[in-house]
């Protein structure tokens, strides 16, 4: 008899330990009414308008890479400074305007190919010889190049100096004639 004493017992006993914590369980579950919620009333984040001035010579400006030509910028340079003393301003400015144009007017050559064989260059030289001969101004040479590495190109450039101006439009035949082309500066 003691023994079913023993097991109705602990029978019992478990059955009120398994309800002590189901009754634990559901109060750390579900919340009372008077629990204290701590809420931030400051803002976490801060708003800000955009307050971005679009001022001359900004980042912003350079990264637009808006291409200006040296009149337009002259024009903006009058415009913002006061009037006295503009004649002068200007007048200088034209001057070493024209000067820089008389410097760089007739220092570009294009270049068509670059090889390290001599060879190549040539007949690539020949080849295009062939192909603008009714071109009377259009004339390709093969200059031998040393680079500070000591490597040795042959380039085929034109054999005459050109402005700014005259080597893009002959740029442009050549790549029209399906070619590849690049103005450099006469060295």
């Amino acid at each position: 008899m003691k023994d079913i004493k023993v097991k109705y017992s602990l029978i019992a006993l478990s059955y009120l330990l398994l309800v002590f914590l189901i009754i634990i369980s559901y109060i750390s579950i579900i919340p009372e009414d008077n629990v204290p919620i701590l809420e931030n009333s400051e803002l976490l984040i801060k708003e800000e308008q955009d307050s971005f001035i679009n001022n001359e010579n900004t980042v912003y400006e350079i990264l637009e890479k808006k291409v200006k030509s040296i009149e337009e910028i002259i024009e903006k340079e009058i415009e913002n400074k006061p009037k006295s003393g503009l004649k002068k301003e200007l007048e200088s400015k034209q001057k070493t305007n024209l000067e820089k144009e008389e410097n760089t007017k007739r220092r570009f050559r294009i270049q068509v190919a670059s090889f390290k064989e001599r060879r190549k260059s040539l007949e690539i030289s020949k080849k295009l010889m062939k192909e603008f001969s009714l071109e009377k101004d259009i004339n390709f040479e093969v200059k031998k190049i040393a680079l500070k590495n000591n490597d040795i190109f042959y380039r085929v450039i034109n054999d005459v100096t050109l402005s700014l101006a005259d080597a893009k439009k002959l740029c442009k035949k050549v790549l029209d004639k399906k070619y590849k082309c690049l103005i450099v500066m006469d060295t």
